[in-house]
């Protein structure tokens, strides 16, 4: 392990405890103070590693820093009481120090916290021991810093801040265990993820379907949508010109400022995306029109069971009959989630033969009920030329090399677009279940407190979106299906899915409340997410749960700007390269 040549050492231990956000119970931290001497050279930066020596001989614990400020002997005790003839003297003096740099009454004071790392002979392992005031105490070289915090032959993401060191990531494990992008409106969390997606799209095998109510995704990802195979799916009908076509999506998508001398080629672009077929509208069926589930089934025969005007004399048959299909189900493996079908008409036979055997009437309520699933398995299923949720999700779960990879929705009314996320998701899911395969699913949803918000509504969709993605985070890793989620307000969010995120991307936040929901569930000292409030637009805190890193370490790192490679793509398309349209 390399260290650089400046030790300080440490000097204070504090113990500081703060009510949760919650107010139900207190979170405490261990904030470190070391002294490092003064230098404007000292590669000290927030986010840097130290490692001081432990009780135990040759273990060092590490620490990152997430404060330092100079501090000079002279201005210790230096307040109002003091004349100010003398105060101004003083004053004048320590300025010059700085300046001179070698005045031994200046030092550093260095606000670090332990990431629950130890140093050993054998190498890094996780642990904690409790360090010895006045060690000494060493700042990470750049290699060590690298070697520790990047993982090897990982993505490239961006570069970190203060250490001249690119961040490199495990993408794929990132993806299973889900990401969250966390940030305040402006701070560039569309340009993150898009990043990411170009990211996951060109480095691994995932599909990639992006739920964009924004209208934005489109021309952030307009080279990713020509090169690979791909779908821009919308609910409005188009024109077949497709000039038409190119005129109406430069007015409703979002054209970052950035792009403006871009309009002509974003036009050209356009139209190739709908002559090459890679734009389709989606049909939504009536909200009220559902298939009826075995599960469904399974649940209204226990409803004519338990219905205190259901007949004595037939609720006996209702149990034969629930009895009888649970049967059916486990001979068939058929799921709860399946469609009922003709393979139901042989039960219905048998118990409308044992109704009559029992003398019941006509009139009677399971013949009624009987004749209702009869009606229901007749009817005959139009088979249309639309592209709906079905159809769709088979092309997202299709394995062929010829299949789509990206998917784009472009949703504009909120309420359809809840309705849309949690059918395709339920349906998803439920295929996956009937014919696993590995290949991994990302689903981006942009403006998540809208699809999964703290407080729910049945009107308005908002119980159907959020009980689906909740469902997704819980159990989709298993069946490598998996999320982004990207918000700017924690308070509004279902606060459930937090607990399923691993990898968290945050940028300014200024509420508190939000920065202390991240830092209790994820365990970051309150000093370290303070630093975000100074984050410029693009820069970002990393952190990682066992999932992209292949330490538990907060990382400060700036991400490329998306539009840059964007405008890379369309100033080759014009030197004669082609985006490699599929």
């Amino acid at each position: 392990m390399e260290f650089e040549s400046v030790t300080g050492r440490l000097r204070e231990v504090r113990v500081i405890s703060r009510p949760t956000a919650d107010g139900r119970s207190s979170v405490t931290f261990r904030n470190f103070v070391i002294e490092m001497p003064f230098s404007k050279t000292v590669n000290l930066n927030i986010g840097a590693l130290l490692a001081v020596e432990t009780i135990k001989e040759g273990n060092y614990l590490i620490l990152e820093v997430a404060d330092y400020v100079p501090v000079h002997y002279g201005m210790i005790n230096l307040d109002g009481t003091i004349p100010k003839e003398i105060r101004d003297q003083v004053m004048e003096e320590v300025s010059k120090s700085w300046h001179d740099g070698t005045s031994p009454e200046t030092w550093i004071d260095v606000f670090a916290y332990p990431i629950g790392y130890l140093l050993t002979p054998s190498g890094f392992k996780k642990g904690y021991l409790p360090p010895l005031p006045g060690s000494t105490v060493r700042i990470m070289s750049k290699e060590s810093f690298r070697e520790f915090v990047c993982a090897k032959n990982g993505v490239d993401i961006g570069n970190v801040i203060g250490q001249d060191v690119h961040l490199t990531i495990d993408l794929s494990k990132a993806l299973i265990y889900h990401i969250g992008v966390f940030a305040f409106t402006g701070s560039g969390k569309s340009n993150l993820t898009s990043v990411l997606v170009r990211r996951i799209l060109n480095n691994t095998n995932a599909k990639v379907v992006i739920f964009d109510i924004s209208m934005e995704y489109s021309v952030l990802l307009m080279d990713q949508l020509l090169k690979h195979k791909s779908e821009i799916l919308t609910t409005e009908r188009y024109s077949n010109n497709a000039l038409d076509f190119s005129r109406k999506f430069i007015r409703t998508h979002v054209i970052p400022e950035e792009l403006e001398g871009e309009i002509d080629r974003i036009k050209k672009s356009a139209e190739e995306l709908f002559i090459t077929g890679k734009v389709k509208t989606l049909y939504i069926p009536p909200a009220e029109q559902t298939n009826l589930t075995y599960g469904t089934l399974l649940e209204l025969l226990k409803g004519q069971i338990n219905d205190k005007y259901t007949a004595f004399a037939q609720k006996p048959l209702f149990s034969v009959m629930l009895k009888k299909l649970d049967i059916l189900m486990r001979e068939n493996k058929i799921s709860k989630d399946s469609s009922i079908d003709d393979s139901l008409i042989p039960l219905l036979d048998e118990i409308e033969e044992e109704g009559k055997k029992a003398g019941l009437k006509d009139s009677s309520s399971i013949f009624s009920f009987i004749s209702s699933l009869r009606s229901y398995l007749n009817l005959e299923e139009i088979e249309g030329d639309e592209y709906d949720i079905e159809k769709l999700a088979i092309d997202i779960l299709d394995k062929e090399e010829s299949s789509p990879r990206l998917f784009i929705f472009e949703l504009h009314n909120l309420e359809e677009a809840r309705e849309v996320v949690a059918s395709l998701l339920e349906e998803v899911m439920s295929r996956r279940k009937r014919w696993f395969s590995s290949s991994p699913i990302l689903f981006v949803l942009d403006e998540a407190q809208e699809f999964i918000p703290f407080d729910t509504r049945q009107r308005d969709k908002s119980e159907l979106s959020s009980a689906a993605v909740e469902k997704l985070l819980r159990h989709g890793r298993k069946y490598h299906l998996h999320a982004l989620i990207s918000t700017q307000r924690l308070a509004y969010l279902n606060t459930n899915v937090l607990q399923q995120l691993h990898t968290y991307f945050i940028s300014v936040l200024p509420r508190p409340y939000d920065r202390q929901l991240i830092s209790e569930t994820f365990g970051i000292n309150d000093t370290l997410l303070e630093r975000t409030l100074d984050l410029e637009v693009g820069q970002w805190l990393l952190v990682s749960f066992k999932a992209s890193l292949p330490h538990d370490v907060p990382v400060f790192f700036s991400a490329p700007n998306n539009l840059n490679e964007v405008k890379e793509a369309f100033e080759k398309s014009g030197q004669g390269d082609t985006f490699g349209s599929k």
